[in-house]
């Protein structure tokens, strides 16, 4: 083994280890787990899908839990939310065709929380909701006179609309929890790596940099 790959070797060790050091001594922080699902509305609108996404604040010390954990629970004396989510519509039978594509922005966090599941330290369901409507304008989702409200039953999503057209009759239901096409609007769960973690993460890439440039010859 040449002196040289034995110096390089330190050098790479010495850089992983002072990254390592400064995560040891990073300060904890809530965590940010992302939903994601794709499922058919169902009956309501027929050849709608409603792909989406949420953002879910779930304090440190509730991951510690097991189960079911209400959000009025000393763990997390109300800080669990619904941060944000976004739902987009599309046509089941043609998924590309940008007329019958519509996105929808839940954008103002949701303390509407009931409780969430947690599972091997990691979110697996939730009951909340938003606690407002967002309209719509696509004719597949009922048109320019219908708004949708986002909740969460456990692990599915579903959707609640109301439909007033100035002319004909009001309707209002909800998504379909087990759709014909395409199955239960399932959620996935994923964490949102923190800030710090990803600086720590850039800082050992550079460490790991600058020590191979180092070694090399002039």
């Amino acid at each position: 083994m040449s002196a040289r790959f034995v110096e390089d070797l330190k050098r790479i060790c010495s850089a992983l280890l002072v990254a390592a050091g400064f995560a040891s001594v990073a300060p904890a922080h809530a965590v940010v787990i992302i939903g994601k699902w794709d499922p058919a509305f169902g009956s309501a609108f027929p050849d709608l899908g409603w792909r989406g996404e949420a953002k879910f604040f779930v304090p440190d010390a509730c991951l510690a839990e097991s189960g079911w954990v209400f959000n009025f629970e000393s763990c997390s004396n109300f800080g669990m939310k619904i941060l944000s989510a976004e739902v987009e519509f599309y046509k089941l039978s043609d998924p590309t065709n940008a007329a019958f594509q519509e996105t929808l922005s839940f954008g103002d966090p949701s303390p509407l929380v009931a409780s969430m599941k947690i599972e091997d330290g990691m979110l697996a369901g939730l009951y909340g909701t938003f606690d407002y409507f967002e309209p719509s304008t696509l004719p597949l989702a009922g048109g320019p006179y219908t708004e949708f409200v986002l909740f969460f039953e456990g692990d599915i999503a579903r959707m609640g609309f109301i439909s007033d057209p100035p002319e004909g009759h009001k309707r209002k239901g909800f998504s379909d929890p087990n759709p014909s096409e395409g199955g239960p609007p399932f959620l996935t769960f994923q964490v949102v790596p923190e800030p710090t973690s990803l600086t720590l993460l850039l800082l050992a890439l550079a460490s790991v940099s600058l020590a191979l440039r180092a070694s090399r010859p002039r």
